[in-house]
């Protein structure tokens, strides 16, 4: 069973990422809670108000309760006390809140909400597009997070293979993790392999 922080930020201008963060987050929250425990605020509704709102609203659900806002790049630093106060005694109310910032040029989740996320006892975590030289060591990362080990050797050659998208390489690698299992030691012949693979298919189906 998932062990759930109070508070969670997510941001940064890889919406695709974020998009799949979220996702994940409130599957895991329904299969705690199931979805009567779950309240999603997004676009318009993601104010500041309407998370206070939903921290501080009295309910009979059993059980831990999730609030996730969607849009908190749109938010100043002056909107934030209001929910910073509400989410004082998160942890005594068995309630995590979740917040989501898709950024873009002066779109930014304001430093207010980063303290009050720090200040809860939660995590932050930024997802921004990478630039190509840092592509293998993130793709390293990822299959870690799947439980495997992914050679930077190999990292370079998915890359190579399949281009710099990053939500194309995670669902290669997350492919190549179900393909060889946990603790699996992906080198780079296993990527090779895969590729030979792939382009047979595609001239079969040609």
């Amino acid at each position: 069973m998932p062990t759930f922080k109070p508070a969670y930020l997510v941001h940064g201008d890889d919406h695709g990422r974020i998009g799949e963060r979220r996702a994940r987050l409130r599957a895991m929250a329904e299969a705690e809670s199931g979805a009567g425990g779950v309240e999603l605020l997004e676009g318009d509704a993601a104010t500041p108000e309407a998370v206070v709102g939903a921290l501080t609203a009295m309910t009979f659900a059993l059980g831990r309760r999730f609030v996730i806002a969607d849009g908190v790049e749109r938010w100043k630093d002056a909107d934030v006390a209001p929910v910073a106060a509400a989410m004082a005694d998160l942890a005594a109310l068995d309630l995590t809140v979740a917040f989501f910032g898709r950024e873009d040029g002066r779109l930014k989740a304001p430093k207010a909400l980063h303290d009050a996320v720090e200040a809860a006892g939660g995590v932050i975590a930024a997802e921004g597009v990478l630039k190509p030289r840092e592509l293998p060591k993130w793709l390293v990362e990822r299959a870690a997070e799947l439980e495997v080990t992914l050679d930077t050797q190999a990292a370079r050659a998915l890359i190579s293979h399949v281009g710099d998208r990053q939500q194309r390489l995670l669902r290669e690698v997350e492919k190549l993790a179900i393909e060889h299992g946990p603790e699996a030691h992906i080198a780079l012949e296993h990527v090779e392999e895969a590729g030979a693979h792939s382009a047979e298919r595609q001239v079969w189906s040609l």
